[in-house]
């Protein structure tokens, strides 16, 4: 019988997922997904005090799992790039599990430092292997086959259709979260709007983007988010407007809101933030939004 792993759809679970998947399969265990949040996921999580919602989320997931699987896969993931560190509240997910979920199952919590040496990465992935019985070679072979696989699937560039383009800029996890997002691409793409997300900006371009800028944003997510949408506006296709979607209380957003709201208005690109948290009514979310989406349609007409 298999190992039964569980993956909370989660924090860095919209970045690496697929990956994460495709990895704990190779090495021959049976993935267990929490699925997608929903009401429940979020009343389970806002038992936690003084966290973000994010946060919250990825408690409730974690419940769901706690009595199906043998272990959780909860990497600490640190840094993804030289130079700069994810939240603090994703590095120390895994402590705050441990201190408030009754009946935990073992915790696979391997460290990812991209501060360090690549070799620390090709560590933890040969940790992992040893768990499920695989050697060196085979787990990094499952790596390398999930890690193509995400190559191979990143978004592409969308192509002008006609339709007003809209860039919507925030984190993987609360963007693709339908639940956490009241699933604002929908809502825009059901309002005649054409999205643009920063998962569609190279990489080169967001690093190119962000480096305008006069000091390095020291939070990987803020840099990207940030330089995703510098990059987005100042492109060769037309950006009729930028609404940057965040959750209360984000520390870091707080920042990189700024710097979007100040470099769309220098454009003249019309700028909306949404800050979300559980107790967001989504009557006044979808009021905004139709709002929003009625003014660019004049100013295009104009």
């Amino acid at each position: 019988m298999r190992i039964r792993v569980g993956v909370p759809q989660a924090l860095m679970y919209y970045q690496y997922g697929p990956v994460l998947e495709r990895f704990l399969t190779g090495l021959g265990a049976e993935v267990v997904l929490s699925g997608e949040t929903s009401r429940q996921t979020l009343d389970c999580g806002s038992v936690l005090d003084e966290m973000c919602l994010p946060s919250k989320v990825c408690f409730g997931h974690v419940c769901y799992l706690q009595d199906k699987v043998d272990y959780l896969f909860l990497p600490r993931i640190i840094s993804v790039s030289q130079g700069q560190y994810t939240c603090p509240k994703i590095i120390g997910m895994s402590d705050v599990l441990k201190h408030n979920v009754g009946k935990l199952p073992p915790l696979i919590d391997i460290h990812v430092n991209m501060r360090q040496k690549s070799w620390q990465l090709y560590q933890a992935i040969v940790s992992v292997g040893r768990l499920f019985g695989q050697g060196m070679a085979a787990s990094l072979c499952a790596w390398v086959r999930a890690w193509q696989y995400r190559v191979r699937t990143q978004p592409q560039v969308l192509t002008l259709d006609g339709r007003p383009r809209v860039a919507v800029v925030g984190h993987p996890y609360i963007l693709y979260d339908r639940q956490v997002s009241l699933d604002v691409l929908g809502r825009l793409d059901k309002l005649g709007i054409q999205v643009l997300t920063p998962e569609m900006v190279r990489p080169g371009e967001v690093n190119k983007a962000a480096a305008t800028l006069e000091k390095r944003l020291f939070w990987s997510g803020g840099h990207t988010t940030a330089g995703a949408a510098l990059a987005l506006m100042l492109g060769n296709q037309p950006l009729n407007g930028i609404i940057f979607v965040t959750c209360f209380a984000c520390g870091p957003d707080a920042f990189v809101g700024e710097i979007i709201r100040q470099q769309a208005q220098r454009l003249d690109i019309p700028c909306m933030q949404l800050s979300l948290d559980e107790h967001t009514a989504e009557a006044g979310v979808v009021t905004r939004l139709e709002a929003f989406t009625d003014m660019i349609k004049r100013r295009r007409r104009l």
